[in-house]
């Protein structure tokens, strides 16, 4: 038995190397054919062992072989979703974000009278799925290279897929968290990455706040989408100062394939001496002496493509030959209660805008911009953009050169015209010259 052991491992080193052409020789295969045929070992079980080792050999030499960049790469990633508890029920991480930086250059009332360079946009989000019903949003602020907050944060959910009509002609998805109140169309272009111009209009419609929201499509070939959501209303991140809530509304349809419109309300609830989330023209806060007051906005939106692209937003990124948007709001700041002997300082006004693009070329494209924001009445004043005023305009144009499909330069010069009775107009036009990416 034991001569028959040696003799095994004597041919099996016979095997291995009559395999490995390097050390492959005449003397090996005579040695074996020898064996065989003194009957010490059998062809069958030169051959079984033959086989064995072919099968054996390419996991031996993917095991030895040097791993690559990317196999490094994909090992580190492993690592850290291991630690982080990503590995676990196929959860997943998805991250993405903004950026903008450049110079800017004011008139002697302007922000930046003496030039400056300034990183005014810094976005970084992160989406975590940890199954394929929910996602969590989570997005730091990192404007001025500064940490300002966590601006969006909230958990998504697709209601449908916990029904039996999953592939129906419905969506139906929830929001609950902090995230942006779906009014208008501007507010989802409105920074200097994403917006074809690095200003945006004088109103700047928008506001970021606590609540739920239900929202989704009705219809496959051409669907009207709608959202409805409810919010704190007040300003601040926290407890809500009041069990009033506000309210928002959205209906938006494509009529014909190049013309999509939609139509907006939103409704503060009762703030009483609270500023708002929704901006309008930069103004948040209650009218002068009001103890409770409310805020309602309602504004209509149309945007028509020429030669339509498949990329349509966010503007500055439209790949269609040209487009033309515009809007129009109404807004009505009513206050219920006002302290003392004051008189009553409701706000009514107006705002809007209409901006196009033209592609000139892939890489170069021009854009203008005229909007304006006031109020109803010449003797009434509110700060629109910092500055005091009865009536706000402003008039933009600019041009952007793509570096890449995530690169853009841009360049505008906007004019800021503020009006009222018996004030001469502040010099504070704008000349912005930037660097904006997106990832």
């Amino acid at each position: 038995m034991c001569r028959k052991f040696v003799a095994l491992l004597v041919v099996s080193s016979m095997v291995v190397l009559s395999s490995v052409p390097a050390f492959a020789s005449d003397d090996s295969e005579l040695i074996l054919k020898i064996l065989i045929k003194k009957g010490i070992v059998s062809q069958q079980e030169v051959d079984e062992m033959r086989s064995e080792i072919a099968k054996e050999r390419p996991a031996i030499k993917a095991a030895e072989a040097p791993k690559t960049l990317e196999d490094r790469v994909a090992g580190v990633e492993k690592d850290l979703l291991s630690k982080v508890g990503l590995d676990k029920l196929s959860s997943k991480l998805k991250l993405k974000g903004r950026w903008a930086a450049g110079y800017f250059n004011s008139q002697k009332n302007g922000s930046f009278p003496d030039g400056s360079f300034q990183a005014p946009e810094a976005k970084i989000q992160f989406t975590f799925l940890p199954d394929d019903i929910n996602s969590i949003i989570m997005r730091l602020n990192l404007n001025n290279a500064t940490f300002n907050n966590l601006d969006y944060f909230y958990l998504d959910t697709n209601i449908m897929k916990l029904t039996p009509w999953e592939k129906s002609p419905f969506t139906l998805t929830s929001r609950i968290g902090r995230f942006k109140v779906d009014f208008g169309e501007e507010t989802f272009s409105n920074n200097p990455v994403e917006s074809m111009l690095p200003s945006n209009s004088a109103a700047n419609v928008a506001g970021n706040d606590e609540g739920l929201m239900l929202f989704g499509k009705i219809g496959k070939e051409n669907p009207l989408l709608w959202s409805a959501g409810v919010f704190n209303g007040n300003s601040g991140t926290g407890a809500d100062n009041n069990w009033l809530k506000a309210f928002s509304g959205k209906l938006a349809y494509n009529i014909i394939d190049p013309l999509y419109v939609s139509g907006s309300y939103y409704y503060s609830g009762q703030l009483d001496t609270a500023s708002s989330e929704m901006s309008i023209g930069g103004i948040t806060a209650p009218p002068t002496n009001s103890l409770r007051w409310t805020r309602q906005m309602a504004e209509v939106d149309a945007r028509y493509d020429f030669k339509k692209g498949k990329t349509l937003n966010p503007p500055a990124y439209c790949d269609s030959f040209a487009f033309i948007r515009l809007a129009y709001g109404h807004f009505i700041d009513t206050t219920d209660s006002i302290s003392g002997s004051a008189t009553k300082t409701d706000r009514e006004g107006n705002y809007g805008f209409v901006e196009g693009m033209y592609n000139i070329t892939k890489k170069f494209y021009a854009a203008a911009r005229a909007s304006v924001v006031g109020l109803n009445g010449d003797i009434n004043t509110a700060s629109w953009n910092s500055v005091t005023a009865n009536r706000y305009e402003r008039y933009s144009l600019g041009l952007g050169y793509r570096l890449s499909n995530a690169t853009i330069l841009k360049g505008s010069y906007d004019v800021n015209l503020e009006r009222k009775t018996g004030s001469e107009d502040p010099k504070d036009s704008l000349l912005s010259l930037l660097v904006a990416s997106q990832f």
